[in-house]
């Protein structure tokens, strides 16, 4: 090589190198901050960049309710950003697959950095197997308790210091010192002894449960990190949750679970908000909106504060036990990123003092940093602003971090918990005690914590093995549809054979790759333990045993799911057929009335289960203030006697809180698509020839004669397929159950599809997930075949008889 080409070659890889090492760095940054925290979390982003040139931020926000999932379906995609918020009942699962970085190693590289300056509890919560994989960003203490200083002042009591303490019944003699006490006198009735003032109302049912299991020494599991016993059945446990459902039912001092998830935009912060509650308890994150919504000087604003949660007497010792559940969040280090020390230096920055003041400021989130939860702006100084100085008594956010307790960690938790979460609707509602409604979910946690603990020693799986197998079931298929033929095909109608072939060359490669493909794989995967981001484990038919004889929700699901159908599909058919009927007229404009039934069936499913998820609200519902009236004492022609036999439970119709309920609620709202059964009956009615009508009349029929002896026969086809593809539909219901009920209360609207998903990306068993598609995938083969058998009675016109 001539030496002008050598130095040409170097001059270009030495440009190359200088190019790459100057190049710009852009990192992914996840979070789940709502749109306070967007704001906020967005200005860090930029002021990180100011101070770091070179280094750009990809801000990615995903809602919390499908952040774990996405985040999964990320990692196991090699998709995963550099950098993802997390908090400490999530991180085990990614650090356990290795799909995070342990911090340790990074600690030396950023002058000044010190781990022991951030709040010890939320840091020992995020180190596991003894490596620190989260750098915690905010932690968020639930034993707050907001409280209405006038409210207080009307009912002569004196604002709470946080030295109190709650029994099973109020104290008198402790007044203002027994938080059962002070709840019972700032709650208020009317004439007619219905509620008008509570004295208290929780963000949600939990966050006063634990405070009142924690507080009592107990737990709800025997190991946060590596758990092998749930105790909710303890004596203890049993009788809080009781005690609290009792408090809203019986006493009606706390709203009840009707009450809480009703209020208008189902949030029990409204409650206080409007001055029906007097007592709010909640994290700090409620701060904002607390601030745009009680404006100094406007008509909705009142005097607020804060103070601790209530602690409890010790039977044994005398002394006050001060516990209660927290949350927290953090940055963690995906293994897949490239750029380490840069994510590093993101990291540091977004949970170190520049994005915890610009967090504080903003009054979002409690700094992980001891010293700045002490110090403006998050404890309210001579400087800070008027507006920002709400609540003033935030050192108690700082004194409630001594008595955190976090939810245990371990990756298998979320999903034995909600067995029992399950329950806790119906105890609230007054459906099942509690004692009997965790004794149930016991016995089905304990079968599932036995496979998970057995899972953990299976075999690998063998892959090429179900390659071979996979390729072997591709080969009989085409030799099924292409094999050869008896008849020796010409020359002409080879060549036209081969023609046919490549044209259709891109759907056959579409429906290998796309459809049979991914089918195949789903067989081999129901053998399998796997969560698609470790090594698959061979189990055999494990999977097909434990749904049928082990999973104690694979019977109940697919009973909901029956039972759906039983009464969704023939209502929805007889409702479609009427509408049909009654649009086969010719009048003027019907084709907007068509128009005008057929669209409620093009609308968005997730959209009109928001929209009739405040329709079914118990209170301030469209649908009860039909029945019962707008002053919710009417009864629509014995409607509302009838719903409350039903529900077993007074007062207007709780339609998504209720057990018995909550099912023919969604029967109900399955009407609002029968347009689309309807399009097809009136096409089979627009397809029956006028003349059968016209013999009709003349043999004298009346309208009923006609329909039995021309319509119905004549229209069957159009029914039969109407039937078919409406039970298959109604086996692969999702949605609506998905948005409106999460499958509560108490499994009643946990159908077949949604176990799968919970199974598939909430529990991460792709492989026991892929198991119950194919047993769903058999049962509605099953039951199409049966349904076949009713096309002997299927009236063909154009078929010989």
């Amino acid at each position: 090589m001539r030496p002008s080409v050598r130095f040409a070659c170097c001059l270009a890889s030495v440009v190359a190198l200088c190019s790459v090492a100057t190049a710009d760095v852009t990192l992914r940054l996840v979070v789940w901050d709502g749109d306070d925290g967007l704001g906020v979390v967005r200005q860090a982003a930029k002021e990180f960049e100011a101070a770091h040139p070179g280094i750009h931020v990809r801000l990615e926000n995903v809602p919390y309710g499908q952040y774990a999932t996405k985040l999964l379906a990320q990692v196991a995609a090699g998709a995963s950003p550099d950098v993802a918020m997390m908090e400490p009942k999530m991180y085990q699962g990614f650090a356990r697959r290795g799909a995070c970085v342990s911090l340790d190693g990074f600690f030396g590289q950023t002058p000044d950095f010190r781990i022991d300056d951030y709040y010890k509890p939320i840091v020992d919560v995020h180190r596991f197997e003894g490596k620190l994989y989260v750098l915690p960003r905010d932690i968020a203490p639930i034993g707050l308790i907001y409280y209405n200083k006038r409210l207080f002042k009307e009912a002569g009591l004196a604002y709470p210091d946080g030295t109190w303490t709650w029994d099973w019944k109020p104290r008198p003699e402790l007044k203002e010192k027994d938080f059962t006490w002070v709840i019972q006198q700032l709650s208020k009735r009317d004439a007619k002894g219905k509620p008008v003032q509570w004295g208290f109302v929780p963000a949600w049912t939990r966050a006063f449960a634990d405070t009142v299991v924690y507080s009592q020494g107990l737990r709800y599991v025997d190991d946060p990190v590596h758990p092998t016993r749930w105790n909710w059945t303890d004596p203890g446990i049993v009788k809080a949750y009781q005690w609290i459902a009792d408090l809203g039912m019986k006493e009606q001092w706390i709203p009840s679970s009707t009450e809480i998830s009703n209020v208008l935009m189902s949030s029990s912060d409204k409650l206080f908000l409007e001055q029906k509650a007097a007592m709010f308890q909640c994290g700090i994150w409620a701060v904002p909106a607390f601030r745009k919504a009680l404006k100094p000087g406007s008509k909705e604003w009142f005097d607020w504060d804060i103070t601790l949660a209530p602690g409890h007497i010790d039977p044994r010792t005398g002394k006050a036990v001060r516990a209660a559940p927290t949350g927290g969040s953090g940055y963690a280090m995906m293994s897949s990123c490239r750029h380490q020390k840069e994510a590093w230096l993101l990291t540091t920055w977004m949970a170190g003092p520049p994005a915890m003041r610009l967090m504080a400021k903003a009054g979002l989130a409690q700094p992980a940093i001891k010293r700045l939860a002490l110090e403006e702006p998050w404890v309210p100084g001579p400087s800070t602003p008027e507006d920002q100085r709400y609540p003033p008594s935030r050192k108690f956010t700082d004194e409630a971090v001594a008595s955190v307790v976090f939810d245990p960690t371990a990756d298998y938790y979320l999903e034995l918990n909600t067995y029992y979460e399950s329950k806790v609707d119906s105890v609230m509602a007054g459906t099942l005690t509690a004692e009997r409604a965790f004794s149930l979910a016991d016995n089905d946690a304990k079968i599932r914590l036995r496979q998970i603990l057995n899972q953990q020693s299976l075999p690998p799986f063998n892959w090429p093995f179900a390659a071979i197998g996979g390729t072997a079931v591709v080969a009989g298929v085409l030799l099924w549809l292409y094999g050869p033929r008896q008849r020796k095909l010409s020359l002409a109608e080879r060549k036209e054979n081969r023609a046919a072939y490549g044209f259709l060359l891109p759907w056959i490669i579409g429906a290998l790759a796309l459809t049979l493909g991914p089918m195949i794989l789903s067989l081999f995967m129901s053998l399998a333990d796997w969560d698609i981001m470790t090594p698959a484990h061979w189990r055999g038919v494990g999977n097909y045993t434990e749904a049928f004889s082990q999973d104690p929700r694979f019977w109940g699901s697919l009973r909901v799911t029956a039972l759906y159908t039983v009464f969704a599909v023939p209502l929805g058919l007889v409702v479609s057929l009427a509408m049909a009927l009654l649009l086969n007229t010719k009048v003027k404009g019907i084709a907007l009335y068509r128009t005008c039934f057929y669209l409620p069936a093009l609308a968005s499913t997730v959209a009109t289960s928001l929209v009739f998820k405040k329709l079914f609200q118990a209170e301030g519902g469209l649908i009860n203030s039909v029945i019962y009236g707008g002053d919710g004492h009417g009864d629509l022609f014995g409607i509302g006697w009838l719903l409350e036999k039903i529900a077993g439970a007074p007062g207007p119709a709780n339609w998504l809180g209720n057990e018995r309920l909550a099912l023919p609620a969604l029967v109900l709202m399955s009407l609002w698509g029968a347009g689309s059964g309807m399009v097809i009956l009136l096409a089979g009615l627009q397809g029956i020839p006028q003349f059968y009508y016209e013999a009709a009349t003349l043999d004298g029929a009346g309208p009923w004669q006609k329909f039995k002896a021309v319509t119905f026969p004549l229209l069957t086809p159009s029914l039969f397929f109407t039937l078919v593809t409406g039970v298959i539909a109604s086996f692969q219901i999702f949605t609506q159950a998905f948005v409106m009920t999460s499958g509560g209360p108490n499994d009643s609207t946990r159908f077949f599809i949604l176990h799968l998903y919970n199974q598939a990306f909430e529990a991460l068993r792709m492989g026991y997930s892929s198991a119950l598609a194919w047993i769903l995938f058999a049962v509605i083969l099953v039951f199409t075949a049966l349904q076949w058998r009713l096309n002997r009675y299927v009236h063909y016109e154009a078929e010989a008889k």
